[in-house]
C-alpha cells in the first residue's frame, strides 16, 4: 500500500495520522487557533503523500429525491439544480444514486447530502490548498461505513458507533444502502447504555415520520463496541417486537479488516480511518478545485511510469542493437579472412604464370580482385530519455493550473523539418477550466501557455481550440453553454 496522510476533523478536534506501509502512526493534534494553524503549516511542509480528510459533524444533511432517469449532461444539470435548491451555501455536497424504480418510468432515487457548515472545514482546507497538498477527497463517517454492513442480513439496519472526539453516530441502511445518518453528543451525566437506548428510540420515530421505516417493521440495531462495554449495553437494551439489538466486537472487527490499531475502548475513529485508507469511496464532498493538486500528483505519477516504461524499452532496444552489432562484427572478421585467402590464391596463380616456360618475361597484369567490403552496421542513435522530452511540458503545466490534460501521446517525427536532427512530436488533448466565466480571458490564457512552450524552444501548433475564431467559424455562444473547453496541441521537441 502506498503511503497516505489521514486527517480527522470534528467540530472541536483536528488530528493528523501518517499511514505508512499499511500501518497508522500516532496522531498529531492541532488546535483551532493561530498557533495550531501555524503548526499545521509546518507539519504539511514535511508531508508529500496523498491526503484524505474524514469529517464527523452534526451539520450533515441527507435528502431523498425521486427524479427522472437521465444521462450525461442532462443528469448533471439536474443534480446541479438540486444542489442549488438544497445546499446553496456550501460547496461540500454530493449525490448518490440509490436505486431505480421497477415500475412506470423507472425513475431514479438519489440521496443528496452535504456538510452544511463549511466554516468547520474552510480554514484547514485553505491552508492545504495554499501548500499545494494533494487532497484526494473530503469524506464523512457515513460515507465510508457501508463495508461494515455488507455481510449483515437485514433490510432495515441502524449502525451505531462512538467516536471519542465527535459523539454517537447513528447511520440507517435500507437494503444495505445508506439513507440517513445523525450525530448525537453524549451527555456525560448519562451512561453509554442509557444514551443508546434514548437515541435509538428517537431515531426510530424519525424514520417512521420519513416513511423510511414501515410501521410494525423490526429495526435491527448493530452496535460497534468493546467487549468490556457490551455488558453495560446489554443491561440497558432489551429486544422488543420492533427493535432488535446486536453487537460487533471492535477488536475482532479490526482484525477482520487487517487493521493494526490498538482498540482499548469503543472509540471507532481508528477503524473508520483504516477503512478510508484501505479503500476510499469514489464519491465524496470535495469540489473539483479542491482536488486539483491530487490530479496533478496523479498525472506526474503517470508520466513517471510512462517515462520508466519508455526508458526500459529504449534500453532493451539498445541492448538488442548492440548484440546485433557484435554479430555483424563477427561476420566481418570472417569475410576479412576469406578475402585474405582469395588474395593469397591470386598471388600464387600470378606467380605460376610468370614461372611457366614460354610465359617468362611476359608482362601479364594480375587479375583485378574485388576486395571484400567490411559490412558493419552503426548502432542506432539513442533517443534522449523520456523525462528529458517531457520535462519542459510538466514544468509549464505547473505554471498554468487551469489547464487539465485529458490525453497525451508521444512519438518520433518521421518527417522532420531537419533530417539531421531527431524530432519528437507530443500530442496533447486537454480542457480549459473556468471557460464559461471569461471566453476572451480563457483564449488568452491558452495562448500564454503556448507562448511559454515556444520560449522553451518548442514548436507549438493548435490543432483545435475551445472557440473557433477563424473567419469561417461561428462565435455565437450561449451563457448556458456547458460544453467543455477542449483543445488539442501539437508540440515538436528537438534536443537542445
Amino acid at each position: 500500500m502506498s503511503d497516505k496522510l489521514l486527517l480527522f476533523l470534528s467540530a472541536d478536534y483536528f488530528y493528523a495520522y501518517r499511514w505508512v506501509k499499511g500501518e497508522m502512526e500516532s496522531a498529531q493534534h492541532f488546535t483551532d487557533n493561530a498557533e495550531g494553524r501555524e503548526q499545521f503549516i509546518a507539519f504539511l511542509k514535511t508531508q508529500h503523500a496523498p491526503t484524505y480528510l474524514l469529517t464527523d459533524f452534526i451539520e450533515e444533511d441527507f435528502r431523498h429525491e425521486t427524479v427522472p432517469h437521465l444521462r450525461g449532461r442532462e443528469r448533471s444539470a439536474l443534480i446541479q439544480r438540486k444542489f442549488e435548491q438544497y445546499y446553496r451555501n456550501t460547496p461540500f455536497r454530493q449525490a448518490l444514486s440509490l436505486q431505480r424504480n421497477e415500475e412506470g418510468r423507472r425513475d431514479e432515487v438519489i440521496l443528496f447530502s452535504a456538510l452544511t457548515n463549511p466554516g468547520h472545514i474552510m480554514p484547514w482546507l485553505t491552508i492545504m490548498l495554499a501548500q499545494g497538498v494533494p487532497l484526494a477527497g473530503i469524506y464523512s463517517v457515513p460515507n465510508i461505513s457501508a463495508p461494515l454492513v455488507k455481510d449483515i442480513h437485514s433490510d432495515h439496519l441502524l449502525l451505531l458507533s462512538w467516536e471519542k472526539h465527535a459523539g454517537l453516530r447513528e447511520t440507517y441502511f435500507s437494503q444495505k444502502r445508506l439513507h440517513f445518518s445523525r450525530l448525537v453528543s453524549i451527555n456525560p451525566s448519562k451512561s453509554f447504555g442509557e444514551v443508546v437506548a434514548i437515541e435509538t428510540a428517537r431515531t426510530q420515530h424519525y424514520l417512521h415520520s420519513l416513511s423510511l421505516l414501515p410501521h410494525n417493521q423490526t429495526l435491527d440495531v448493530l452496535i460497534i463496541c468493546h467487549v468490556n462495554e457490551q455488558r453495560e449495553l446489554e443491561a440497558h437494551l432489551h429486544n422488543t417486537s420492533v427493535t432488535h439489538y446486536a453487537y460487533l466486537d471492535i477488536q475482532a472487527l479490526g482484525k477482520q479488516l487487517n487493521s493494526t490499531a490498538s482498540y482499548v475502548d469503543s472509540d471507532a475513529t481508528p477503524l473508520f480511518l483504516h477503512l478510508l485508507a484501505a479503500k476510499p469511496p469514489s464519491s465524496h464532498y470535495a469540489a473539483p478545485e479542491h482536488v486539483h493538486f491530487f490530479k496533478l500528483w496523479h498525472l506526474r505519477r503517470g508520466l513517471l511510469a510512462l517515462s520508466a516504461m519508455l526508458m526500459l524499452t529504449s534500453v532493451l532496444w539498445g541492448v538488442a542493437d548492440i548484440l546485433e552489432g557484435r554479430g555483424l562484427n563477427t561476420e566481418s572478421e570472417s569475410i576479412k579472412q576469406e578475402a585474405a585467402q582469395i588474395a593469397q590464391q591470386a598471388q600464387q596463380i600470378e606467380q605460376q604464370f610468370r614461372d611457366t616456360p614460354g610465359f617468362a618475361g611476359t608482362q601479364t597484369s594480375a587479375t583485378d580482385m574485388k576486395t571484400a567490403v567490411l559490412l558493419m552496421r552503426k548502432l542506432d542513435h539513442y533517443t534522449p530519455p523520456p523525462q528529458e522530452v517531457l520535462a519542459d511540458l510538466s514544468i509549464t503545466l505547473n505554471a498554468f493550473p487551469k489547464i487539465q490534460i485529458d490525453k497525451l501521446a508521444w512519438k518520433i517525427n518521421t518527417e522532420p523539418t531537419n533530417p539531421n536532427v531527431l524530432e519528437h512530436v507530443i500530442l496533447v488533448d486537454g480542457e480549459l477550466q473556468e471557460w464559461s466565466i471569461n471566453y476572451r480571458g480563457g483564449l488568452n490564457y491558452l495562448e500564454r501557455f503556448q507562448q511559454a512552450l515556444i520560449k522553451q524552444g518548442h514548436q507549438v501548433m493548435a490543432l483545435t481550440l475551445p472557440l473557433d475564431v477563424s473567419a469561417s467559424g461561428s462565435i455565437a455562444l450561449s451563457t448556458n453553454d456547458t460544453k467543455p473547453a477542449q483543445f488539442a496541441l501539437k508540440i515538436i521537441w528537438q534536443p537542445k
